[in-house]
């Protein structure tokens, strides 16, 4: 493919590796994802599951914790840990130089297209 880098391991013991280095990545992700948002969610409500008002000063740790999310978000997207179409993450991957994206073989041809 003339517009991106293709990524293939045919070798199954290596299959199983890059697949399971994928998943820590992905799972360390979404453990600190799932903090965030509990953090949002204690400084959202109280201990009896009302709804708290916010002050100014919550409001920008809030907007700090969602810009935090999204910026694991963003970065899990973008990489070659799992297709943004699919979240396939056991898959040989090619790079997509104009959107700097890492698509699965089937998704990129779609994308491409």
């Amino acid at each position: 493919m003339k517009d991106g880098r293709t990524i293939i391991i045919e070798d199954p013991r290596l299959q199983k590796i890059r697949n399971n280095l994928r998943l820590i990545i992905l799972h360390a992700c979404l453990d600190r994802k799932k903090e965030i948002r509990e953090q949002e969610h204690n400084l959202t409500f109280n201990r009896n599951g009302g709804h708290v008002k916010a002050s100014e000063e919550t409001t920008k740790k809030i907007q700090d914790l969602n810009d935090e999310w999204w910026e694991i978000e963003r970065s899990l997207r973008s990489s070659i840990v799992k297709c943004p179409i699919c979240s396939k993450h056991d898959k040989d991957m090619i790079y997509h130089k104009k959107s700097k994206t890492w698509f699965c073989v089937e998704h990129y041809k779609i994308q491409v297209s």
